[in-house]
């Protein structure tokens, strides 16, 4: 299906009747997905950074992201397994990309399998490079890459209009 004819989703901050959407994505598509309880707590401490891809009253995809000092971690992140390559991830990390420098981050980071790279063509399109190489990053046997995006590079006017206008709906319903 063309982008331009799939149905489009509404990016907004998430709220806490999507956690059990967003557990059902951890577990579709993680090998490892956070528990229930940790996603629950991660809401308590973090629910106005995490944004969610709404398609029909249901969440297909979600970002979010941990800032501290100046520096922001996609700490998770996904897109229903049978809706991706619909820009919707793209979309996602636009909003989360836009937050980040909104709240004053320098730098966004963010770690990836080696093997994902599906994962990876999308954060190095939208602008992330490669930092580093860590074999054990989450323990032995666990290797992830890890890509950084300097913010001062960030710029939603360089967005198209498409992208422009899901930033913006990520800015209004963050409100």
């Amino acid at each position: 299906m063309d982008n331009a004819q799939a149905p489009q989703p509404v990016y907004r901050q998430a709220r806490f009747a999507d956690l059990s959407d967003i557990a059902a994505l951890e577990a579709e598509v993680f090998h490892e997905p956070y528990l229930y309880l940790m996603l629950r707590q991660l809401y308590d401490l973090h629910g106005s950074e995490w944004f969610v891809a709404d398609l029909d009253g249901g969440v297909v995809g979600y970002a979010l992201i941990l800032e501290k000092h100046g520096r922001a971690l996609l700490f998770t992140f996904a897109v229903a397994e049978e809706l991706q390559h619909r820009g919707y991830g793209r979309a996602l990390l636009d909003c989360a990309l836009d937050r980040c420098a909104s709240i004053g981050a320098e730098l966004m980071y963010l770690t990836v399998r080696p093997d994902n790279y599906n994962a990876s063509k999308l954060f190095k399109q939208a602008g992330f490079v490669f930092a580093e190489h860590d074999d054990q990053y989450f323990g032995l046997g666990e290797p992830r890459d890890v890509l950084r995006y300097p913010l001062a590079e960030y710029d939603s006017r360089n967005l198209g209009a498409d992208e422009q206008s899901r930033v913006m709906r990520c800015r209004l319903e963050h409100r």
